[in-house]
């Protein structure tokens, strides 16, 4: 008597076969560690560059951060997606707008980015605001020094003009004060009296509004909350 075997239902679908060929060509390349021979363990790699404005303007006193992933082969999502562990360096854009930075090589990660923002008081803490990222891991190619131009889009470059005008208005005790609690403003506005200034500091999702008078506070002025 011939035992008669049976190919399992899944296998005899077209793309059953086509997920194990997806996963075959992966297994290699999530092995092989990037830029294998490209440098040696714990070497020091610098990362460089000038971050600048669309029209080709240094920006000074930016942060930048360079993130490096481990992006491998996710057979459950069908695409390479990045693990949970995250390295980061910084440094920050001189009066000329560059930026230098050192990363000791660990072949274990795979994926590489860049950054720049700028710190932004928020509600009782600081936050770093995204100004402009890129992908470098394409340039890690092609050895130490990599070198990349960071472009901040207009819009951001304007966000940083109107932060770095408020920060330069803040003098008094009471501003700082209200700052360091609540963070920046939404919207600010500004009336000069021949005897006076008086400024407000607008936060929606709080619902408040604070006022100042040369500089003290004159007002803390409730309503409903706008979110955004």
């Amino acid at each position: 008597m011939k035992t008669r075997h049976s190919i399992p239902s899944f296998l005899r679908s077209p793309w059953a076969w086509t997920l194990l060929g997806v996963l075959l060509a992966a297994a290699p390349l999530a092995a092989l560690p990037f830029g294998q021979g490209r440098f040696a363990q714990g070497e020091l790699v610098q990362v460089t560059g000038v971050v600048s404005d669309p029209q080709g303007r240094p920006l000074a006193g930016l942060r930048v951060t360079f993130e490096t992933t481990r992006v491998q082969f996710n057979a459950r999502k069908l695409r390479r997606t990045p693990t949970d562990e995250i390295r980061r360096v910084q440094a920050t854009t001189d009066a000329s707008g560059q930026y230098t930075l050192t990363w000791p090589w660990d072949s274990y990660f795979n994926h590489f980015e860049l950054s720049v923002g700028i710190p932004v008081r928020k509600a009782r803490k600081d936050t770093l605001a995204e100004l402009a990222r890129t992908d470098v891991t394409p340039r890690f190619k092609g050895g130490s020094p990599v070198v990349t131009a960071l472009v901040v889009p207009a819009e951001n470059v304007e966000f940083v003009t109107r932060l770095r005008e408020l920060l330069a208005t803040i003098r008094s005790d009471d501003e700082r004060r209200v700052y360091d609690e609540m963070g920046k403003p939404d919207k600010v506005d500004r009336v000069q009296y021949p005897e006076r200034l008086e400024v407000s500091w607008w936060y929606f999702d709080a619902g408040r509004v604070y006022r100042f008078k040369d500089g003290r506070l004159d007002q803390v002025v409730p309503f409903e909350p706008v979110k955004g």
